[in-house]
């Protein structure tokens, strides 16, 4: 298989279609010659000892001592870290011989600040909470956990949920925060998947008219983005906690409005053309979504506008392994989950919306729900 990726005169990078096939079939193999007890033990149970490893040797400072990408010792890393001259960071950096390591694309990217907050994030943060889950399940007969205050994560926390413990430390947000936007930058933006741009016309083009308002958009990422591709008129509203807004007036230098607000409190900006919310109600149980969704609701003119939801759409069968680990760490952090084709049906169906298209990118499961007030 590496032969003929390779040997290919197209970047198996830019056909995605192809690469997951790829991915799928590598996974197959794989498991087609590990015998049960290896796969156990070196999959499963050795598993977090991998990510302890890397989450040392990040904040050792070890993949910043091969950052020139030169080979070195034990003992040359040794000496510019500080540390003992014994290293373990399995699959992220590579043995160039005894006691010799040099950098991979890997160990790079772990250098960026945002990723390197991604990894701290679900280490520091998210690990604690999943390392509770089997126990919290038991204790509750192992039912899906649907109360933000009581579940898993707030049972390993002394009764915090996520929020609640970026308040208490402010240090954990800012982590957060920062990954998410790094993450976000180097993610499908949604007018990848979602013809917005050609959609801009059909678009009030009254004064003070709101073209989009990205509900839980962090620090404002997407609607830069956009900003630079859209054609018409009409206003960029950027909306979520004070904390997670960032510079302000750098925003209002790209034409965008930040505007503090809270999920669970009533929309302010009525008849936008479109409410966008990314990968903000996979973090909450469908009781909580639903209250989200009224309160976008209430500010939406009927057959005028539209709600877009982008997050993931899980396959009712054959669910690939990044949808799963997503729906079971969404449990874990904030009793949220990743939902099927169905289940978003039946979400936003149950609060007075029709969904009329669910866009899809390169067969993944990245989507862009479209949904209207119904009837």
């Amino acid at each position: 298989m590496v032969s003929v990726v390779e040997g290919s005169s197209v970047d198996i990078f830019d056909d995605e279609p192809r690469r997951q096939k790829l991915r799928s079939q590598v996974n197959a193999l794989k498991i087609a010659v590990t015998r049960p007890l290896e796969f156990v033990f070196e999959d499963i149970c050795c598993q977090p000892h991998q990510t302890a490893a890397v989450k040392i040797a990040l904040e050792g400072k070890w993949l910043e001592a091969l950052s020139d990408e030169k080979p070195k010792t034990a003992h040359e890393i040794a000496a510019a870290t500080g540390a003992e001259p014994e290293l373990v960071a399995t699959g992220v950096i590579k043995e160039h011989g005894l006691q010799t390591y040099c950098a991979t694309a890997i160990s790079q990217m772990l250098l960026d600040p945002g990723y390197a907050d991604g990894l701290r994030h679900f280490f520091d943060h998210c690990g604690p909470s999943m390392i509770n889950l089997p126990s919290y399940l038991e204790r509750n007969s192992y039912k899906v956990p649907q109360d933000v205050k009581t579940g898993p994560f707030a049972d390993a926390w002394g009764g915090k949920n996520t929020w609640e413990l970026y308040k208490a430390e402010p240090w954990r947000g800012d982590i957060f925060n920062s990954f998410m936007t790094r993450w976000r930058e180097n993610t499908r933006m949604w007018t990848d998947i979602y013809p917005a741009t050609s959609l801009c016309e059909q678009v009030d083009q009254t004064q003070n008219a709101v073209l989009l308002v990205d509900i839980g958009g962090n620090r404002g990422h997407v609607l830069k983005d956009f900003a630079q591709k859209r054609a018409g008129k009409g206003r960029l509203i950027l909306q979520d906690q004070p904390a997670a807004l960032g510079d302000i007036e750098s925003l209002k230098d790209q034409g965008i409005e930040a505007m503090p607000y809270d999920l669970f409190t009533t929309q302010p900006v009525q008849g936008a053309k479109w409410y966008y919310l990314r990968a903000v109600l996979h973090d909450w149980p469908d009781r909580a979504c639903r209250e989200i969704l009224r309160n976008t609701i209430s500010a939406m003119r009927k057959d005028y506008s539209k709600l877009l939801v982008h997050e993931a759409v899980l396959p009712d069968v054959n669910v690939p392994a990044y949808g799963a680990f997503l729906d079971i760490s969404m449990m874990a952090l904030e009793t949220g989950a990743e939902r099927t084709s169905k289940q978003w049906h039946d979400l936003l169906g149950s609060v007075g919306l029709r969904i009329e298209k669910i866009w899809s990118a390169d067969g993944g499961i990245e989507s862009v729900i479209e949904a209207v007030i119904d009837g």
